[in-house]
C-alpha cells in the first residue's frame, strides 16, 4: 500500500500507480485549445496583464495570488450557484486497493452548496516565479484522478491549469491519458487572450455536463 499526501506525487508517479499515459495530441486537449485570432480580453484583464508583467519577478507566492490569480478569475465568473461553484483549500482523500492519498486542492470548480460534489476543473500552484519545490503537474494529476474517480465517469474530461510564475499550462484527463498544453505567458497579450478564450470553454464544458442553457460569448 503505498501512502502519500498529494504534494509529494510527481507526474510519472501517477502514470505508473494508475496506469494513465501523456497523449500530445487527445482530442480533448486540441478541441480545448483552438482558440481563434480575435482579441477578447476586457479593460480590467488588461490591467492585470500589465501589472503582472511589471511585477511578477518580485511577487511572493501570495501576492501572485492575490494581485494577480484571483482578480483574473473573478472576471471569469465560475461561480454559478446553486449549480456550480468555486472552492479552495478543500482537502481530498483517494483510497484504492493500492493507494492512499489525500491534500489540499488550491482552487476548483465543482457542484454542491457546501461540500463539493462533482468537480470539473482544477487550478493547482500558486507559485512565484523563483521556486524551487514539488512538482505542480504531479500535484494536479494526482487531484484529477481522484476526481474522476468521485465522478464515475472516465470518458469525461477532467480539465486543470498548473502555474509556475507568468507560464501557465492547461492539463486533460479523459480514461487513461492526459495531455499537456505549450506554455502561456500571462504578462503577453495573445497569450492572456487565449487564457481567456480556454478557460470560458471549462464553462461551456461544465453547462453541457449539467444540461444548462449556455451562450458562449466570443466568436468562434
Amino acid at each position: 500500500m503505498i501512502k502519500r499526501p498529494f504534494e509529494k506525487w510527481d507526474f510519472e508517479q501517477v502514470e505508473k500507480e494508475f496506469g494513465i499515459l501523456p497523449d500530445d495530441n487527445l482530442p480533448a486537449l486540441v478541441a480545448w485549445l483552438d482558440v481563434p485570432d480575435t482579441l477578447i480580453i476586457t479593460p480590467f484583464q488588461e490591467e492585470l496583464r500589465v501589472s503582472s508583467s511589471k511585477n511578477i519577478e518580485t511577487w511572493n507566492e501570495d501576492e501572485l495570488k492575490m494581485l494577480f490569480i484571483a482578480p483574473f478569475l473573478l472576471t471569469l465568473k465560475f461561480n454559478n450557484p446553486p449549480f456550480y461553484r468555486v472552492f479552495t483549500q478543500r482537502k481530498f482523500s483517494l483510497v484504492t486497493p493500492t493507494v492512499e492519498a489525500s491534500g489540499k486542492v488550491e482552487w476548483f470548480v465543482s457542484t454542491g452548496k457546501q461540500n463539493p460534489q462533482k468537480p470539473f476543473f482544477f487550478l493547482q500552484e500558486y507559485k512565484p516565479a523563483k521556486y524551487a519545490g514539488s512538482e505542480p503537474l504531479g500535484q494536479l494529476l494526482i487531484a484529477m484522478v481522484d476526481a474522476q474517480l468521485m465522478n464515475d465517469a472516465p470518458q469525461t474530461p477532467i480539465y486543470g491549469c498548473y502555474m509556475v510564475g507568468r507560464t501557465w499550462f492547461f492539463v486533460v484527463l479523459v480514461g487513461k491519458e492526459y495531455s499537456v498544453s505549450r506554455s502561456y505567458d500571462a504578462t503577453q497579450t495573445d497569450d492572456m487572450n487565449a487564457m481567456v478564450y480556454i478557460l470560458e470553454r471549462v464553462k461551456e464544458h461544465i453547462h453541457k455536463e449539467l444540461n444548462l442553457p449556455y451562450t458562449f460569448p466570443f466568436a468562434s
